[in-house]
Parts: structure tokens; C-alpha cells; sequence
């Protein structure tokens, strides 16, 4: 139990080390593509630290395994260079004990990464999905750039602002262009404002923009019958970003993608996939234990590097299977299971291997 303890002490320590490192990575990848996407209009900056927050539990997941399996090999790793691994072996401490110790270890992760994956997941990109939908009018409106031309509703109004509020909420000297066919014929309704906000109705729930003080004009182009208005406010609905939720098949609960058979294949494929995570740290401790083992002299991150090639195999076979198995083009029965059982197959040579040099 000692020897458990020691054991655990120093993978968890350097799994909590490594994966704060990676989490600081993605982390930083995923704030510069929200910060393009924010740059280029396609969501408000407002709500990117949200956003962010939401992605970390399911980043922390796909992340836990890399982390466990590395953590393992730097751990034992040390172990066996500084000839540790000798001394427990020397009281009666075997390969095999590491291995069920390892296990032991593997399955407390494997389990959290299994929750996470099964059932947080889902309801996290939900809640994303609704983050998007529900800032309606108000994301169209944070999401203009000043100076710059915006076309929504695929090119049937325009947008252009001149200067935006600091808060982001208030826009100043707007101008709007909507296109719409009357006769076969197409009129424009241009209107120029000094002001506007977005506002919602507490009794719909419907989004408007409220454009104060301006001119409204009306009329077909290469026509004179056309119409000026002068307004204190004007108040227009205008399309807002939809998200589909039910689309996404990552919003799905676990148990609508049952059984593990399901005639859809992309349901099926999801189903594999949130299984196959967890299963990844189960499968990679299988590999971690027997590849940590090095001799002295070579140092403990001798074996690092094919490791980490072991892995990136490892997740872009099973990126491949997956969209296999969506297009069709394997059976579900297959599925993402014959990465899995490759690298299991990988391991037990590698112990049996080792137990051949041991003997």
C-alpha cells in the first residue's frame, strides 16, 4: 500500500503538471481562432471568455488520457533511471504489481474522463449551442465591425456603423439598406439613423434593433415616386444567428445514441467515440507500463519520443474509423473497436516482451 501511494503520489502530481500545460495550449489555440472568428464578425468578443469556459471540461477530457499516459512514462521513467525500479524488484515488487498498481490508477481516470464524456459533454454543447442562440440581435449587433459594410439575411439587408459605444451595445451614425421584391419588381428601403440599440420584447421574446432620430427612404430604383419619412425611433426585427441544436449530434444524449447498433450510422459513430475516450486511458496504460521500462544509462526520456508517436497514431486511426463508420464505409460492428484492440494486441507483446528479458 506504501508502495501505491508513492506510486500514485508521482504520476498524479506529474499528470496535474502536464495537463495544466496542454490545457494552457489548447486553451491558447482555441483564444485566437474565437478571437479571429470575433475579429471577422462571426461572434461577439463578449461572450468568448464564456465560451472558453465552456470548452475546458471537454478539452480536460480529450486531454486527461495524453496527460495519464505521458505522466506515466516520465514517472516510471525516473523510477527506472535512477534505479528504484531495481530496488522494488529486488523486495519482491514485480513488473506485474506495477501493472495491477497502474490499473488501479487508470480506472479512477478513466472513469472521470468516462462521466465527462457521457454525460457532461452533451449538455455542455448544449449550453454552448443556446450561449449562441439565445444573445440573438444582440450577437448581430456586437459583432459589427465600425466602418465596415456587413450583408445578412444572404444579402437582403445591410449594415454599416460608423462607431460602436465602448460596451459594445450603442452604435452611432447606422445605416441600413433592406431589399425586397414588390410586382416582380425590387424596392429598397433605405434608412440612415443617428442612433441605435438592440432591444427584446419581454412579451415575445423577439429581438429588435431600435434605430433613433433619422430618414427613411422608400422607393424602387430607376423610379421618382419614391417616399421620405422622418422618424424619432424605429424599431426593426431582424434576423438573428440560429443554431440548430438538434443538428449537432454532440448536444445528443448518451441515451438517445443507444443501442451501440443504431441503424443511424453517425449516431452509432458518437456512441464509439464517447466510449473510446475513457477506453484510451485503460488501453494506454497497457502501453505506458511495459514502455517505461529503460535502462539506466539512456535516461528517463529515452522512450518519450516513440511514445508520443504511439499516440498520435493512436487518436488519428481512431479520428479515421470514426469517419469510416459515418460514411459507411465499415460496418458498425467494427467500428472504432479494431484501434483499441490493435493497440492492446501492441501492449501485451511489449509485456510479454519484457518478461522474456526479465526470464
Amino acid at each position: 500500500m506504501i508502495i501505491f501511494r508513492y506510486l500514485a503520489k508521482e504520476v498524479f502530481l506529474t499528470l496535474i503538471a502536464l495537463t495544466s500545460i496542454l490545457v494552457l495550449i489548447f486553451l491558447s489555440n482555441q483564444l485566437i481562432q474565437y478571437l479571429n472568428r470575433a475579429a471577422s464578425g462571426s461572434i461577439p468578443g463578449v461572450i468568448i471568455m464564456k465560451l472558453m469556459m465552456l470548452e475546458l471540461p471537454t478539452l480536460l477530457s480529450l486531454l486527461v488520457p495524453l496527460g495519464f499516459y505521458i505522466a506515466m512514462l516520465l514517472a516510471y521513467g525516473r523510477l527506472y533511471a535512477e534505479s528504484e525500479m531495481t530496488v522494488l524488484r529486488a523486495c519482491g515488487y514485480g513488473p506485474s504489481q506495477l501493472l495491477k498498481h497502474s490499473f488501479i490508477m487508470a480506472t479512477v481516470v478513466a472513469v472521470v474522463v468516462a462521466v465527462v464524456m457521457i454525460w457532461g459533454s452533451p449538455l455542455i454543447y448544449v449550453e454552448r449551442a443556446k450561449l449562441l442562440r439565445t444573445t440573438g440581435i444582440k450577437t448581430l449587433v456586437q459583432t459589427i465591425m465600425p466602418g465596415r459594410f456587413h450583408a445578412i439575411n444572404e444579402g437582403q439587408e445591410v449594415f454599416y456603423v460608423q462607431s460602436m459605444s465602448r460596451d459594445h451595445t450603442k452604435a452611432e451614425q447606422v445605416f441600413l439598406a433592406k431589399r425586397s421584391s414588390i410586382n416582380e419588381q425590387i424596392r429598397w428601403d433605405i434608412l440612415w439613423a443617428d442612433q441605435a440599440f438592440a432591444e427584446t420584447d419581454p412579451a415575445t421574446g423577439e429581438d429588435y434593433i431600435i434605430l433613433q432620430k433619422g430618414k427613411e427612404y422608400q422607393g424602387i430604383p430607376g423610379h421618382a415616386d419614391y417616399q421620405i419619412a422622418e422618424f424619432d425611433q424605429y424599431k426593426a426585427r431582424l434576423p438573428h444567428p440560429v443554431v440548430k441544436v438538434s443538428s449537432d449530434l454532440r448536444t445528443a444524449s448518451t441515451a438517445s445514441l443507444l443501442p451501440l447498433n443504431n441503424k443511424d450510422p453517425a449516431k452509432a459513430a458518437e456512441l464509439q467515440w464517447r466510449l473510446s475516450v475513457p477506453l484510451m486511458v485503460l488501453t494506454l496504460t497497457l502501453v505506458a507500463v511495459p514502455l517505461s521500462r529503460i535502462n539506466p544509462r539512456s535516461g528517463k526520456y529515452a522512450k518519450l519520443f516513440p511514445a508520443i508517436i504511439i499516440y498520435i497514431l493512436y487518436a488519428n486511426f481512431l479520428f479515421i474509423a470514426r469517419d469510416a463508420m459515418v460514411s459507411g464505409k465499415t460496418p458498425q460492428w467494427i467500428g472504432l473497436w479494431w484501434v483499441h484492440l490493435i493497440v492492446i494486441a501492441f501492449g501485451l507483446f511489449l509485456i510479454w516482451r519484457n518478461q522474456a528479458k526479465l526470464a
